[in-house]
Order: C-alpha cells, then structure tokens, then sequence
C-alpha cells in the first residue's frame, strides 16, 4: 500500500530554510511521503482535474504559478495550510490593515496612491512616512518621506497594477519584534533590525543576527492570536513595533521563517497532522453533526 503523501509547495530560495526541511523530516517520521514542488517560470504546470494523491499541502513562497497551483488543489479538497483565501488576504496589504483595524488591533496610520507625488497630500504633521511598493517582498523597496516634498523623490511604479503603500514612522529601538504562530503556539523574537534610514530616501539593508526568544505577554499573545484568527491563517508571522505608547502591528504575513523558535518544523508537521484528524472525523461523522457536538456546551 502506498504511504500517505504530504506536498510541500516552495521557492528554491526556502528549501534549505530550517523549519521546512524539518518539517519535511517529521513527516517522513511520522509514515507520510513528501512531494517537494519547486514552482518557477521554467515550469509547466497543467489544471488538474482531479486531486492529487495529498492528504495536505503547504506553500511557502511568492511564487504566483505555485500559489496558483495551491488554490487549484485546494479547490479539489486538498487540505491547504494556509488556504489560497488567508494568503490573498495578507498579501493584499490595504485588504489586511483594513480587516486588522476592524479587529480593534493597534495600527499605524495607512495611505495608499498609485503615483508617489499623491502623498504630497498627507498633512505635514503625519510625516515622517515609510513609503513601500503594495507587492514587495520583505523590506526592499522602504522609503523614508521626512515632508511632502521628498515624495517626488520616490520612483514611479512601472505596472499599472502597483501601488504604493504609506505608513506612519513610528519610532522603535532599532530592534524588531517578531510574533511566530502555529496554530494556537505563539512565541515572541527580538532580533536588529535590518533596516536603517540615513535620511529621506531609500532605507539601507544591513545583513543582522542575534536572533532572540523574549517573554511573551498576554497582551503580545492576544494580538498574536488576533492577527492570525483575523486572518484566516494556521501559520504566521505578526511584526510589531514596540513603541513608548505600546505595540503597534505593521503587518501580518503568511509562513515566515520562525527564526529562534526552536523545533518550529516539528510543530508545524504537528499541527497539519493534527488538522488531518479532523478533517478525518468531520468527513466520517459528517461534518454538520461532528461541530454541533463539539460546540455543545458541556
């Protein structure tokens, strides 16, 4: 009989990162065989018409062909950790700020404009602003806007489609505060950040270490929780700010990298074989009478 299979949709940029080759392991560990998908322009990937043989898969990249590829799947009952759905959202950043806002959570002020000079704009007393393409990936393409006038500075996005995000500056300690969540797990890392603005223009981008765990609090774990709830996500990362004022959240992404969180591949391959359950349950109880019993009150 053939095992079980699990598929992990990735860029070949996060192979070697060491939560997924972990989890790949634990997965091997526990009876299951894993199908490692490298999407890229190079490859031809056909529509399915039926599933394929996963049980789950998961998808950590920007990759548009993979994340294509995950919802073609998804849609034909394969388990996606996260869903197709929760990664749009987050990667769509005014849909995100704008569903976190709701939440009650603690944001900075967000602009957005399709040419750079609309932020002139902006009320003088709002300034400074970090300025950051709508797509981008990580920190590159940060600005800083000290006034108005420096928004003509700002390169023009060359497609259509583009747009740019602009945010408060909100003044921290030159550490970053990362919130890592898998499933109901939350863990708090402090690490330098690695941006730096020398003045009004694009930010420096410093190769950083030094990577760690700090206290959670119930307020970090709440926001934490929030965040990943609001989202939709099974897997995700939350950067805050740590401001005199308190922690203000500047985003949330889907599958980060969990540095300094110990055994993280383990436990993600934990929690997707534990999502598998029930999902298990549900289809053999049928699913409307497995979740009245299970939000019965005791």
């Amino acid at each position: 009989m053939d095992r079980a299979a699990i598929a992990i949709i990735a860029e070949r940029r996060h192979l070697e990162n060491p939560s997924i080759r972990e989890a790949h392991g634990a997965f091997e560990d526990a009876g299951y065989s894993v199908e490692v998908v490298v999407p890229g322009g190079e490859r031809l990937f056909e529509i399915p018409d039926e599933p394929p043989p996963w049980e789950a898969a998961l998808s950590r990249g920007r990759d548009l062909t993979g994340l294509a590829f995950l919802a073609a799947t998804a849609a034909l009952g394969v388990l996606a950790i996260n869903t197709p759905h929760s990664i749009e959202l987050v990667r769509n950043k005014v849909a995100m700020q704008a569903v976190l806002l709701q939440h009650g959570l603690p944001m900075p002020r967000t602009w957005f404009a399709a040419r750079p000079e609309v932020f002139r704009r902006v009320a003088h007393e709002q300034f400074p602003l970090v300025v950051k393409p709508y797509d981008g990936d990580g920190a590159r393409g940060l600005w800083l806007l000290s006034r108005p006038e420096d928004a003509d500075r700002l390169p023009q996005l060359g497609d259509d489609r583009s747009i740019y995000l602009a945010q408060t500056h909100l003044e921290t300690d030159g550490f970053d505060l990362k919130l890592y969540g898998i499933g109901s797990r939350i863990w708090a890392v402090r690490k330098p950040s690695p941006v730096r603005f020398p003045g009004p223009g694009p930010a420096e981008m410093r190769a950083t270490d030094g990577a760690q765990m700090v206290t959670l609090d119930p307020q970090l774990r709440d926001i934490a929780l929030t965040c990943g709830r609001a989202c939709g996500l099974d897997l995700w990362g939350v950067d805050v700010a740590m401001t005199p004022s308190g922690p203000v959240v500047i985003e949330v992404n889907d599958f980060p990298t969990y540095s300094a969180v110990p055994q993280a591949g383990a436990l993600i391959a934990e929690h997707v074989l534990g999502r598998l359950n029930i999902e298990a349950v549900l289809g053999s109880a049928g699913r409307d009478k497995a979740l009245s019993v299970i939000r019965t009150p005791q």
